[in-house]
Parts: structure tokens; C-alpha cells; sequence
């Protein structure tokens, strides 16, 4: 029985423009949402929400952003479907990113599968994967072109350990090169 009648409070879409206007603010947001939550909902659905279960959730946050500024709104009604109208083209911006990043990395798989890494490329990496960590930072710093005065305050690391590091994994990447062409190990310089 009291659905019937907060049924017969929610004003239909014709009812609403038959009236020009929204009815008066009500008293309470309690009986704001009763009186327009199924025609926000209504109105998510003709903006584009893709189904019912969208526009409900539209409105639903649109009602609690309502609910949180309920003492400051003056105009419940717009205040509510300007919510649900920016939070719509969030929804729809965020899917556009994430479809674009998807075709990105789809893009890039293919091109991954169509172009093999290089075979040297792949070797020099599987040999860098040999080196400890601070050899393998250290060493990585300095193809990039740093010093080891510079590496050291990259990583906070003294300098005479950076160059012992360069110094260790240098040989220990000509002992690993060696070995994988069957050459005699040389510790080198």
C-alpha cells in the first residue's frame, strides 16, 4: 500500500513537462528520492546509459552526491541530472581510454609476434640477468653514459663501490661471453 502511493508521488515524464517545471524542493531528501530517483533514471537512460542497470547506478551516485550537499542545494532536480550528465561522460571517457590502451597493446602484440626480439638483443640481456643486482644497475648506469661519481649518487653508493661493481661485472659478463663461445676464460684488463 505505501508503494502505491509513493508510486502516485513520482511524477512520469509527461506529467513532469505538462508542469513546465519540477515540483517545489521537498522538505526532506527522503522525499526527494522517492519523488525522483525513477525519473533520474529516466533521464540517464536518454542521455546514454547503455541499460537500465547503468542509468540506476548513474542515478544512485547522483543521489548520493545529492545527499551530501543536501543543507547547500537549492534545486535538487538539476543539481542531480547535472551530476548524472558529468558522471556519464566520465563512464564514457574512461571506456573510450581503455579501449584505446587496449587496441595500443593489441597493436603492439602483434607487432611483437611479427618481429622476433633480436637474437643478440635476447642474449645480452639473459648474460646481464647473470650479474647481481648492484653489478647489473651499476653497469646498466654506466651504458646509459654516467660516471661512476655519478652513478654513486644515483645510488647512493660510495664511488670506489661502483667501480668495484663496474669492475666485477665486467668481467664476470666477459668470463659469461667467453664461456658461451667456447672460448678459454680471460679475465680481461
Amino acid at each position: 500500500m505505501e508503494k502505491e502511493r509513493a508510486d502516485e508521488q513520482i511524477p512520469t515524464d509527461v506529467e513532469e513537462k505538462a508542469m513546465g517545471e519540477h515540483p517545489r524542493r521537498p522538505d526532506t531528501f527522503d522525499a526527494y528520492y522517492l519523488a525522483d530517483f525513477r525519473s533520474l533514471t529516466w533521464f540517464a537512460l536518454r542521455i546514454g546509459a547503455s541499460c537500465v542497470s547503468e542509468a540506476e547506478d548513474l542515478a544512485q551516485d547522483a543521489m548520493r552526491t545529492v545527499l551530501c550537499h543536501w543543507t547547500t542545494i537549492e534545486a535538487p532536480y538539476a543539481y542531480a541530472r547535472a551530476a548524472v550528465s558529468r558522471q556519464i561522460c566520465r563512464v564514457r571517457s574512461r571506456q573510450a581510454r581503455q579501449r584505446d590502451a587496449e587496441a595500443r597493446a593489441s597493436a603492439q602484440q602483434i607487432d611483437r609476434q611479427r618481429t622476433p626480439f633480436d637474437e643478440d638483443a635476447t642474449t645480452v640481456l639473459a648474460l646481464l640477468r647473470e650479474l647481481s643486482p648492484a653489478q647489473r644497475t651499476v653497469f646498466a648506469l654506466a651504458t646509459d653514459g654516467f660516471d661512476p661519481v655519478e652513478i654513486a649518487e644515483i645510488t647512493r653508493q660510495n664511488a670506489a663501490t661502483v667501480r668495484s661493481n663496474l669492475r666485477h661485472s665486467r668481467r664476470r659478463l666477459i668470463r659469461l661471453l667467453n664461456e658461451a663461445s667456447g672460448k678459454e676464460t680471460d679475465d680481461g684488463p
